[in-house]
């Protein structure tokens, strides 16, 4: 399975970085050979009625304290590294998990298991990627994996089984920088959804791991906070990526998604 041949790709992300950060170097090759682009799903505008204590620790640790600033730093690095990557984003109006209502308010809630009562969230985001004006037939489907657990990255890669049930090529990517920090979520991801994907799939990606490094760079708030483990953010996503080559080149994996 060659996942670079020409075609159009939707990289669909639940929030600002995801997708430059797991797998920015087949976005970039994707928009070279046959155009990509990026969704960002949890998007929407916020008002202080959304902003409770936990979002406001969330804040002050991305050092935006203000609330109109917040979308708009965020938005303005979503926009610079896809732009680095070459491929348009296009964002939804669904709030992130920290501004729905009191239902995730703390770590331990927001890497937990996903509320029933959003379950439905994931058969309505399908619907709507499909009516995306980007949508064509043929359009192949990148979620998360949803390795370290966070609620709205299992939204997502629900939303990617919807489509593989519907016809949809759909491919989930290995979470950065949760595969990277914590190896073993991998393993326990895998396990909790080994029927509802094939083997995996390596992209190569030496001639564009520097463009997705130079996308996840973009993304200055975020960068301190979710790489504090590491003084050497590029060695680190350099180092990751080329332990996932069988040559030792930088490569990128996925895992076909199946159907609810």
């Amino acid at each position: 399975m060659d996942l670079t041949e020409p075609g159009f790709s939707l990289f669909v992300q639940p929030h600002y970085d995801d997708v430059p950060l797991s797998c920015g170097g087949t976005v970039a090759l994707h928009a070279d050979r046959g155009g990509a682009s990026i969704v960002t799903v949890f998007a929407g505008g916020l008002v202080d009625e959304m902003v409770g204590p936990f979002a406001a620790w969330k804040h002050q640790r991305w050092k935006l304290t203000d609330i109109d600033e917040v979308q708009r730093v965020r938005r303005a690095e979503d926009a610079a590294a896809a732009a680095t990557l070459g491929v348009p984003v296009r964002w939804l109006g669904l709030p992130d998990a920290i501004y729905r209502g009191d239902r995730y308010s703390s770590d331990d809630e927001l890497f937990g298991p996903l509320r029933v009562e959003e379950l439905e969230l994931a058969e309505h985001l399908a619907v709507e990627l499909q009516h995306l004006p980007e949508w064509r037939p043929g359009t192949r489907v990148f979620v998360p994996l949803a390795i370290g657990s966070h609620v709205d990255h299992q939204l997502v890669f629900a939303a990617g089984r919807h489509l593989a049930a519907a016809g949809v090529a759909v491919y989930a990517y290995e979470d950065c920088p949760y595969a990277i920090h914590t190896p073993a979520g991998l393993d326990a991801r895998l396990e909790q959804v080994a029927g509802c994907l094939g083997g995996p799939v390596t992209v190569d990606i030496e001639a564009t791991l520097q463009r997705r490094i130079d996308a996840i760079a973009c993304y200055s708030s975020q960068v301190p906070v979710i790489f504090r483990f590491t003084q050497d953010v590029a060695g680190a996503v350099a180092a990751f990526a080329r332990g996932r080559g069988a040559t030792g080149e930088a490569a990128e994996r996925f895992w076909p998604v199946r159907g609810t």
